[in-house]
C-alpha cells in the first residue's frame, strides 16, 4: 500500500528533474556558450601590425620594440655624452701638442735649455698629454662597454618578442582545439536532449555533459586571458610614448 502511494511522487520528481534539465541547463546551451566564448577581435590586436612567429614579423616587431626601449634610449644618451667628452679630450690633446713646440721660443735661455732636454714647460705638456690620453682610453673603454650592453639588450628584446609571439600562437592553437571540442559537445547535447525528451538517456548523462561543457568554457576563458596577455605585452614593447 505504501509503495503504491509513493509511486506518483517518484514520477513527479522524475518529471521535475527532466523539466529542470531541459529548460534551465540544456535550452540555454547555445546562448550561454556564445556569451562565454572569448572574442578574439579585440581592439588591441589591431594595434599590433602582425601576430605570427615568421622571421619578417619578428624582425618588424623587434625593430619597433628597440626603437621604443627606454633602456636603449638611456644607453644611447650615455654613449653620446662619452663621445662629446672624447671630442673635447682630443681637441685638448691636439692643442697641447701644438703648444708644446712654442715653448722653444721662450726668451729665457734657461727655459729653452730645459725644454730642449725635455724639462720645463715641455715636460709639463707631455705629462698633460699623457694624462689626456689615459682619460681618452678610459672613455673609449666605457663607450665599448655601453655598446656591448646595447647589443645585449637588443638581443634580449628580440628573444622576448619571439617568445611572446610563440605564446600567442600556442594559445591560438589551444583555443581552436577547445572551440572544436565545444562545438562537438554541443552537437552531442542537442541529440541527447531530443532522446531525453523521449524518455531515453539518463539524468546523470545529461549532467555529465553539462559539467564537461562548463569545464571547456572555463578552459577557453583561461586561454583567452593568456592570449590577450601576450598581445598586451607585445603592445607595451612596440608602442611609442606618443601612442600611450
Amino acid at each position: 500500500m505504501f509503495r503504491t502511494r509513493s509511486q506518483p511522487y517518484k514520477l513527479l520528481l522524475l518529471t521535475l528533474a527532466q523539466f529542470v534539465i531541459l529548460n534551465f541547463w540544456v535550452n540555454p546551451l547555445m546562448a550561454q556558450s556564445q556569451s562565454q566564448s572569448p572574442s578574439w577581435s579585440i581592439t588591441i590586436n589591431k594595434q599590433v601590425p602582425c601576430l605570427n612567429s615568421d622571421d619578417e614579423c619578428v624582425q618588424q616587431l623587434t625593430e619597433k620594440a628597440i626603437a621604443n626601449s627606454f633602456k636603449l634610449e638611456t644607453l644611447e644618451q650615455r654613449i653620446t655624452l662619452i663621445e662629446q667628452r672624447l671630442a673635447v679630450a682630443e681637441d685638448r690633446i691636439e692643442y697641447t701638442r701644438k703648444k708644446r713646440w712654442t715653448n722653444y721660443l721662450s726668451a729665457n735661455p734657461v727655459d729653452i735649455i730645459q725644454n730642449i732636454f725635455g724639462g720645463g714647460s715641455v715636460q709639463r705638456d707631455n705629462i698633460a698629454i699623457a694624462s689626456l690620453e689615459i682619460r681618452t682610453a678610459d672613455l673609449l673603454a666605457a663607450k665599448a662597454e655601453l655598446e656591448r650592453q646595447q647589443e645585449e639588450e637588443k638581443v634580449k628584446i628580440g628573444d622576448r618578442v619571439l617568445r611572446l609571439l610563440l605564446d600567442y600562437e600556442a594559445a591560438q592553437r589551444r583555443h581552436e582545439l577547445l572551440t572544436s571540442q565545444l562545438k562537438t559537445l554541443e552537437q552531442q547535447q542537442r541529440v541527447a536532449r531530443v532522446s531525453y525528451r523521449r524518455g531515453r538517456g539518463s539524468t546523470s548523462q545529461m549532467l555529465g555533459m553539462e559539467d564537461k561543457r562548463d569545464r571547456l568554457n572555463e578552459q577557453l576563458t583561461n586561454v583567452s586571458i593568456n592570449k590577450d596577455e601576450s598581445v598586451r605585452k607585445l603592445l607595451h614593447l612596440i608602442r611609442s610614448k606618443s601612442e600611450i
